[in-house]
């Protein structure tokens, strides 16, 4: 709930009291709209006032969303107490008890000390009325000046989080975030007519400090600079290289570009070799078909009339079609399990070290002609 912007005078106070204590016969001849001082009564401030008239007039003839929805407008634009107490009335009537509670709450903390005791009172008895169907919760902290709570991923204004915050009973989750802090969540499970404190301690973040950068150590200079144990030095450290065959012999860098290529063909081979073999089926099924179609007309095509010869040329074309989609088929399969044993194997296949100044080296070689193991020795 936003804070109070409005200029209370004497006759917002009657139009409360025409509210919420005036019969319906006397709200329906018209009872005085909330205004300012009378060079303030222009723009919004006229506007929310025929708003709240025209709630007044909806209210007594018991349209009761009518009347909701006229205030609410009216509280768009002037927010004070009596279009805050109208409205909650209007919408305890709806049966929607968690708002008419929170538009209560404004009220009564809002109203003017010109407000009539049993005005008050009767907000008050409308406010517990709400609170029997509602939870309440109250967050009670050192570290929330600034800080956004959101209840089930709704923004609760900041005027609520100061006093209480009204939910439907059940389980609600409540975000805290505030700036330099880190967000906190809690769950709390909310019960018709009990309010609840939830302490809430927020914990800052935490700064890391930049770490500090060790100064690098400068090469001493010729000359007999001392060093760390005392022992002079003469001249510049160079760092030596290791000795033959001490050094450390890592692996070649391995490209996986023939991985992927041959990976890639082999995929498109198989894809080849199953397009064949759907349609190598194919044909063999039209060629089954049209053979029966000649036996069970009485035909044959070993000796066959001139009444088949056509019939027999076509079952010999669709047998040869099915035969030769059949053998791109087989040779697909092969050329695609051959791509994909050339993948598996560049990939998992040890790669060449690199050679040392002496020693024995054995290199097995593998090639589409056949294979061969290399001996080579350096000493």
């Amino acid at each position: 709930m936003r804070n109070l912007t409005m200029r209370w005078t004497a006759v917002a106070c009657c139009a409360l009291s025409a509210c919420l204590v005036a019969p319906a016969a006397a709200r329906a001849q018209g009872s005085p709209p909330p205004t300012a001082a009378d060079d303030d009564v222009a723009g919004d401030n006229a506007r929310a006032a025929q708003l709240y008239r025209e709630g007044n007039l909806a209210f007594d003839q018991k349209r009761w969303a009518e009347a909701e929805l006229l205030y609410l407008k009216a509280w768009a634009l002037m927010r004070s107490f009596d279009i805050a107490a109208n409205l909650g009335h209007a919408q305890l009537k709806l049966n929607k008890p968690r708002s008419a509670a929170t538009f209560f709450a404004f009220a009564l903390r809002t109203a003017p000390p010109s407000v009539k005791p049993e005005q008050i009172a009767r907000m008050r008895d409308f406010l517990e009325q709400a609170r029997k169907q509602v939870g309440a919760v109250r967050l009670q902290g050192t570290d929330m000046a600034d800080a956004e709570v959101f209840v089930d991923g709704e923004r609760v204004p900041a005027e609520e989080v100061r006093h209480e915050i009204y939910v439907e009973p059940g389980e609600h989750r409540i975000v805290i975030r505030r700036a330099g802090y880190e967000e906190t969540a809690i769950r709390v499970v909310a019960a018709a007519g009990v309010r609840e404190t939830v302490p809430v301690a927020m914990k800052p973040l935490e700064v890391k400090a930049p770490e500090a950068k060790t100064p690098e150590a400068k090469a001493p200079v010729a000359g007999g600079t001392p060093v760390a144990g005392g022992a002079p030095v003469v001249g510049k450290e160079k760092a030596k290289a290791p000795a033959a065959g001490t050094g450390a012999r890592g692996e070649e860098p391995r490209s996986w570009v023939p991985v992927i290529a041959l990976g890639a063909a082999s995929a498109v081979g198989l894809g080849v070799a199953v397009g064949f073999t759907v349609a190598s089926n194919g044909a063999s099924a039209d060629m089954r078909t049209q053979r029966a179609s000649i036996y069970a007309d009485g035909g044959g095509c070993l000796e066959t009339s001139d009444s088949f010869n056509r019939r027999c040329l076509e079952l010999n074309e669709t047998g040869t079609r099915a035969q030769s989609f059949g053998n791109v088929a087989i040779v697909s399969y092969a050329a695609s399990g051959a791509l994909a044993i050339g993948a598996l194997a560049w990939a998992i296949w040890p790669r060449a070290r690199a050679a040392p100044s002496t020693g024995v080296r054995l290199l097995p070689e593998i090639h589409a002609g056949g294979g061969r193991v290399t001996l080579s020795g350096a000493w």
